[in-house]
C-alpha cells in the first residue's frame, strides 16, 4: 500500500510568505502547479483521499477531480498560533526572543499558543501508523511542513528536518509493506 502526500496548490500567503491561516485559499494561480500534480497522480490508483480540516487542501482535492473525501486534522499544517496571518519577516522582528529560542531548540519550541514541529511528528505519525494498515493506496492533501513532518515518522533524525522542502503541487510517496515504511519519492514535481 502506498501513502501518497499531496501539498496543497498555491495560496496568496505562500506567495507574500505569510503565515497561514485556516481561511487560507488557493490562489488564482494554484491551477499551474495542480496540473503537473494531476499528471502524477496519474501513476496511481487512488483507493480513498483524506485532506486536512484546511480550506485550501480541500480546495486542491476539487480541483484535482477528489469530490469524496474525509478530512482529518492530523493532516493540518503546523499550528503557527498567534503568528497566523502575519508576516514572516514581522514576526522575526517582532518576536526576537521566540526565534532566539526556537534557533536553540528547534523541534521543541512551540509557537505562541502553537505547536512544535515534534508535536507535528507526532501527530503525523499517529495518522501514518493507523492507516499503514488499510488494504489499498491513500492520497492525502496536506501542508509543506506537516509533509516534511511525515518524512521523520521514518527517518527519525530530526537533524536534518531543515534540509528537504516540499514545493506546492509535489507528491511525496510512502510504500507500506509488511510493517515497513520505505520513502519512495519526496517533492515529485
Amino acid at each position: 500500500m502506498k501513502i501518497i502526500f499531496l501539498r496543497h496548490g498555491l495560496t496568496e500567503s505562500n506567495k507574500e510568505w505569510r503565515f497561514s491561516t485556516p481561511e487560507t485559499r488557493l490562489s488564482k494561480n494554484a491551477g499551474i502547479d495542480l496540473c503537473k500534480s494531476r499528471e502524477n497522480l496519474e501513476k496511481y490508483k487512488i483507493d480513498k483521499v483524506f485532506t486536512s480540516k484546511l480550506i485550501r487542501s480541500q480546495e486542491t482535492a476539487k480541483y484535482l477531480g477528489f469530490e469524496n473525501f474525509l478530512e482529518d486534522e492530523r493532516l493540518n499544517e503546523l499550528n503557527f498560533g498567534d503568528f497566523r496571518g502575519q508576516k514572516v519577516l514581522d514576526t522575526k522582528k517582532n518576536y526576537k526572543e521566540f526565534y532566539a529560542r526556537l534557533k536553540k531548540d528547534p523541534y521543541t519550541t512551540r509557537y505562541p499558543n502553537g505547536e512544535s514541529i515534534k508535536d507535528l511528528v507526532n501527530r503525523l505519525n499517529d495518522f501514518m501508523e493507523e492507516k499503514s494498515s488499510f488494504d489499498g493506496n491513500i492520497l492525502c492533501i496536506s501542508h509543506g511542513i506537516a509533509i516534511r513532518s511525515s518524512l521523520f515518522t521514518v527517518l527519525k533524525d530530526l537533524d536534518n528536518f531543515k534540509n528537504f522542502w516540499i514545493d506546492n503541487g509535489s507528491l511525496t510517496v510512502f510504500d507500506i509493506s509488511d510493517n515497513k515504511k520505505m520513502i519512495e519519492c519526496v517533492n515529485l514535481i
